[in-house]
């Protein structure tokens, strides 16, 4: 009988101990008893001797062992325990996230396993490629895929992945799976195809950064800067820096690219691109010189210049479509008391909801939250509530009236679909041209139409978000408006804004490395990430918020506490290794009954 190590899936930071008297390999999966169940986890460690740290208490039995070979590679299993290290989240959470649910579940089928093949032996190196044009990059992923004797490709949007994919050669693409973006037997079939050999390559989302393939030695991430490798839900993993680190486990080649690069990119190998917008591609105006269209019902209004109407106009006389975006979603920005003057807000993330008139409702524009518009005021119960700061539904008619007849024009948010069947509608009905009101996401249906216009109708306020990155997520947005799919080298962007050319928007016509040069400057002197770490957490509630404040400040860091009312806080460290020893006692199994903060680690 020896004791194990056996990571389930779970918020908690440490691996549980049982003792284990049958055969078993490390990265099979493990039937154990856990609370008054059982529950599935992976096998992570076979102690020769007694565990570290152990101390009296009674040591349950592994009830079972379901695989006779392992389900995990080994560097596998590796990459998870340094993303539950460095995400502050833990190696079960990773787990969680990674593996098909249908396999970690009580009463799971066996799966047919075949054995492990050796290690490619490669060398770890890096290369970067920035470029505008997608055409040039995907074309030099495809030859750097020829030769290859197993890949990952990872693309922000699932759509992007789909599109390289089709594009591979056949000889290629037969040996390669499109990884699926949500679960069930799709993602599962393909989970077991990288895992038994059955394919040499995967091209996909975020999450195809842990498929399980025995041999990788080309992982590729294209557009590593955008936030869309970011997880959006717990844990808050970060699929780009994953990558990298994959590369390096797995000795593989790692070629980081796309139009902007990332700040720790950036600082760390100084790439470097002549590309900048052309002649009169690029045009400023100031959002004063034009005229307000007032929307009944809300406060404030949607700034209309000249140059807007004249840019659209022309557009749609070439036939081609214009995208009018404004990432202010619903009839209003938001609903609040005019006695007091606070905003009604989510109840779940406590986010200023938006107004939506046609669904006379409202909706958080962060966590996707809907509830109805009160009657009173939750804050002093007044009862004269009105929306602030018109959002895309009260520019849409404007917009359907500009289109006139027999062209389209289309309101596209985070709340309606964009799936497969509505994109195909929308781009048969734009084929003449029409108008596409949208958020910041609309930017993606620059692949499905011919987009000759974009206009950001208010790009000061896309800055309106106090996240130390808003900046650089502002500038990216906008650079990546002027190269994005078809007749892109040929489109016209426009910022209204109320310091026009001025500003982060210099760098515009400069490019990105001046505008990275200024900025880095500036995070230096504050000591923000890529310069250190910014971790946000988010307490179980105040009296933990609390502990865990008084825990930072006894090792030298000062949290940012936001005050009273609001369970978050914010530490910035040069190291995480304070923010683990912290944090690490409150995500320990103990902890189950009193619920776990929530952790976010902010990189670059």
């Amino acid at each position: 009988m020896s004791l194990c190590e056996v990571v389930v899936p779970g918020p908690w930071w440490h691996g549980l101990t049982y003792s284990l008297d049958v055969p078993a390999v490390v990265g099979a999966r493990a039937i154990v008893p856990l609370g008054a169940g059982e529950r599935i986890g992976i096998l992570s460690r076979i102690f020769d001797d007694d565990p570290p740290g152990e101390s009296a208490y009674v040591i349950k039995p592994v009830k079972s062992v379901a695989d006779s070979l392992p389900l995990l590679p080994t560097r596998l299993l590796e990459l998870f325990e340094w993303g539950g290290k460095v995400f502050l989240c833990g190696t079960g959470e990773i787990l969680r996230t990674a593996v098909p649910s249908s396999l970690l579940v009580a009463g799971a089928d066996a799966v047919a396993l075949t054995p492990l093949r050796g290690d490619p032996g490669g060398e770890y190196r890096e290369e970067c490629i920035y470029t505008c044009s997608h055409i040039d990059r995907w074309s030099r992923y495809r030859e750097r895929l020829e030769g290859s004797r197993g890949f990952i490709a990872l693309f922000p949007e699932q759509s992007l992945a789909a599109e390289f994919w089709s594009s591979l050669p056949e000889e290629i693409r037969r040996e390669t799976v499109l990884w699926p973006p949500l679960g069930g037997k799709r993602l599962l079939a393909a989970w077991l195809a990288a895992r038994n050999g059955e394919v040499r390559g995967v091209v996909g989302g975020p999450g195809a950064v842990f498929a399980p393939l025995q041999r990788v030695d080309t992982i590729i991430v294209d557009e590593e800067s955008s936030g869309a490798y970011r997880a959006y839900k717990r844990p808050f993993v970060n699929s780009r820096t994953l990558a990298g680190r994959r590369a390096r486990l797995e000795s593989a080649s790692l070629l980081l690219a796309g139009r902007v690069p990332s700040s720790r990119v950036f600082l760390r190998g100084s790439p470097r691109s002549n590309e900048r917008p052309g002649g009169a591609r690029l045009r400023f105006v100031d959002i004063r010189e034009g005229f307000s269209a007032s929307s009944l019902g809300v406060e404030g209004a949607t700034p209309l210049t000249k140059a807007l109407l004249s840019g659209t106009e022309e557009c749609l006389a070439s036939g081609r479509t214009a995208l009018w975006l404004l990432d202010r979603k619903g009839y209003a920005g938001e609903v609040a008391c005019e006695e007091c003057g606070n905003a009604v807000r989510c109840d779940i993330c406590e986010s200023a909801m938006a107004w939506e008139d046609r669904n006379a409702r409202l909706r958080c524009p962060a966590c996707g939250a809907v509830k109805s518009l009160p009657d009173q005021c939750p804050v002093c119960r007044g009862l004269l509530l009105v929306g602030k700061r018109p959002g895309l539904e009260a520019l849409f008619p404007v917009a359907a009236s500009m289109a006139g007849e027999g062209r389209h024009s289309f309101l596209v948010d985070d709340a309606r679909s964009t799936g497969k069947r509505a994109l195909g509608e929308m781009r048969e009905r734009l084929v003449a041209g029409g108008i596409v009101v949208g958020t910041r996401r609309a930017l993606s249906l620059c692949d499905q139409v011919r987009a000759g216009f974009i206009a950001w109708i208010d790009v000061d306020a896309e800055l309106r978000s106090v996240a130390y990155q808003a900046r650089f997520t502002v500038f990216s947005m906008v650079w990546e408006s002027l190269w994005r799919g078809k007749d892109g080298e040929e489109r016209v962007v426009l910022l209204q804004s109320r310091r026009p050319g001025a500003g982060w928007q210099r760098a515009l016509k400069l490019g990105w490395g001046a505008f990275w040069r200024q900025e880095l400057n500036e995070r230096k002197e504050l000591g923000l990430p890529p310069f250190a770490y910014l971790i946000e957490v988010k307490a179980a509630g105040m009296a933990q918020k609390a502990s865990m404040i008084a825990g930072f400040q006894e090792r030298g860091l000062f949290p940012m506490d936001p005050g009273v009312g609001s369970t978050a806080f914010w530490v910035a460290s040069g190291s995480l290794s304070p923010a683990r020893e912290v944090l690490a006692p409150y995500f320990s199994i103990k902890c189950s009954g009193r619920g776990f903060p929530e952790v976010s680690v902010w990189i670059d």
